[in-house]
């Protein structure tokens, strides 16, 4: 593989500009410009203090972001790295974020305060683009690295698969990338390059952004792949419509389908594994979905699944905390309804272990259970593990927090079997084990396919918003953020996004009501805010706060049979 040697150093970019203000705090953000609905944080001070949204970094500048154990974070663009421990971490409303001002310094961003359109303090982030210096390639095993030479540091925005590379000499890079074998186009002083197959890194001292070409790592689980609607199919329909309630107004963009026309089914949408992140683009790609949403929550610091998830009758991930979730048959309407589902592990000594979750993010003080689906391989997830391999029905051999934090491999008819918090695991090799499961609602035990997010927003088309039965914070419930949902009519599958016009998006009560507008009659809530995605042909419908932030998991429309 060609090294990724430097070639002579450019100037040291200009430093970071700070204002002295009181400490800000503000929904709208400029970069290089372009107005983004995004919640930021500013402390002043020398140099100052600037905590920015985990999923901006990534999408809009390019930072890269490696997951360690605990939920420390270790960041890097172009040379500036950064670790951040779980304690340094903060909340500003449901987006997790992260102090940059370091970050940024390096790298030669601008940072100014000024006033907005409405009088509120809005944050400008600015840097200028670099000039394309050279392109150097390399083939190893089939594979293709590039790395572009560049005079400095510059942000690498991702929207619908494409990386939108400013430049200050674009059509010099765009024809060297088309030389070697890529389609890249131009967008004024931007180079328009799709990236779905490759990753990306950069390097600084002096600036350099390295692609490899490789698999995406999501699952080919679409039998007859189909990524784009043929004309004339199917009766599927896209629609906007700018709604008011309340005195604020809202864009609902929906696709919709009747699932028992045959035309079209409703799948989950998955990883390969349960341990990461993706584009909602490359998951629709991957299986096949002409139309497709994000789905369930996820902690996104760990990259791990918060809520179940069932495809074709595999517990991909389990449901937790009583929340809501819908459950369906192929042709067939979904069922709306909170979850919950029990799991009991009996030795052949007669000892019942209760288990709090399978393959789940979620942890807390007990008993959890993993296998195959949840990846090769299991990693502690909390600093007080133990746990027991089961091969088959007989417990095969225990296993230290000190094993476990350097990982467990998992095979096909494996389940580890994980107690946390000095919950007590009564077993020992060669013991014995069945398992006892039920389901809350009964009936959803026999649905192949399941999805939880919460809260139920509609039921019968009342509205039925209970935060506390479904473990949700008042916090939560209060917010305004853009909204991902799912819902019936009682005679189509509705997919929908919302996003607000001039403000921050709705209450889930102010989106409970809106469904009700719509004339649904069952509506569920999925993750929202940067989640929020709804993608029609391959293109963004909507897009939660203006970036492709990366998700976990969604609900995707098929054609009708092709898994």
């Amino acid at each position: 593989m060609l090294p990724v040697s430097p070639p002579p150093p450019p100037s040291p970019p200009a430093l970071l500009q700070l204002v002295e203000n009181p400490v800000s705090e503000g929904d709208r953000l400029l970069i290089n410009g372009q107005p983004l609905p995004v919640r930021w944080r500013f402390e002043p001070g020398t140099p100052g203090r600037l905590w920015l949204p985990l999923d901006l970094l990534e999408a809009e500048l390019g930072v890269e972001a490696k997951r360690i154990a605990g939920g420390t974070l270790e960041l890097s663009w172009f040379g500036q790295e950064q670790t951040v421990s779980p304690d340094e971490q903060i909340s500003l409303d449901d987006e997790v974020a992260i102090e940059v001002t370091a970050l940024l310094r390096g790298g030669g961003i601008r940072l100014q305060l000024e006033p907005g359109s409405d009088g509120n303090e809005q944050l400008a982030l600015q840097l200028p683009a670099p000039r394309f210096l050279q392109l150097r390639e390399s083939i190893r095993d089939g594979s293709q690295r590039l790395v572009l030479d560049l005079s400095g540091p510059t942000l690498l925005p991702r929207s619908d698969g494409q990386l939108q590379l400013p430049l200050s000499n674009p059509s010099a890079a765009a024809r060297a990338l088309r030389e070697r074998g890529l389609e890249a186009g131009i967008d004024g002083r931007r180079v328009l390059l799709p990236i779905e197959g490759w990753s990306q890194f950069s390097l600084g001292n002096p600036a350099r952004l390295v692609l490899d070409e490789r698999s995406n790592g999501l699952a080919p689980m679409a039998k007859r792949p189909q990524p784009f609607l043929p004309a004339g199919s199917g009766g599927l329909q896209m629609e906007q419509r700018r709604m008011g309630i309340r005195r604020q107004n809202y864009l609902v963009s929906f696709v919709r389908f009747d699932p028992t026309a045959e035309t079209f089914n409703l799948v989950p949408l998955s990883r390969q594994n349960m341990v990461g992140l993706g584009s909602l683009l490359g998951l629709a790609r991957s299986q096949g979905a002409v139309a497709a949403i994000n789905g369930g929550f996820f902690n996104r610091i760990q990259a791990l699944p918060l809520g179940g998830l069932r495809d074709d009758g595999d517990w991909l991930s389990g449901p937790i905390l009583d929340r809501g979730a819908i459950a369906w048959a192929p042709q067939e309407l979904p069922r709306f309804s909170r979850v919950r589902l029990n799991e009991t592990l009996i030795s052949d000594a007669g000892k019942r272990i209760q288990l709090n979750a399978i393959n789940s993010g979620w942890v807390s003080k007990g008993v959890a259970q993993y296998n195959s689906l949840w990846g090769p391989r299991y990693k502690a997830i909390t600093g007080r593990e133990e746990a027991v391999l089961v091969q088959g029905q007989q417990v095969a051999r225990r296993f230290s927090h000190a094993e476990l934090s350097r990982g467990v491999g998992l095979r096909r008819g494996e389940t580890l079997v994980v107690a946390r918090g000095g919950a007590p695991l009564p077993l020992k090799a060669g013991d014995g084990v069945s398992l006892e499961r039920s389901m809350v609602p009964k009936a959803f035990a026999e649905l192949p396919n399941l999805i939880q997010g919460g809260p139920l927003l509609l039921n019968q088309g009342k509205v039925v918003l209970n935060g506390k039965a479904e473990r949700f914070s008042s916090a939560f419930m209060r917010q305004k953020a853009p909204r991902s949902v799912v819902g019936s009519d009682d005679e189509l599958i509705w997919l929908l996004a919302v996003e607000g016009q001039g403000n921050a998006g709705p209450t889930l009560r102010e989106t409970a009501e809106l469904m009700q507008k719509l004339g649904l009659k069952q509506a569920l809530n999925l993750d929202g805010g940067s989640s929020t995605r709804l993608m029609v042909r391959n293109r963004g419908q909507s897009s939660g706060r203006g970036f492709g932030a990366a998700i976990h998991n969604g609900l995707g429309i098929v054609l009708s049979p092709n898994r």
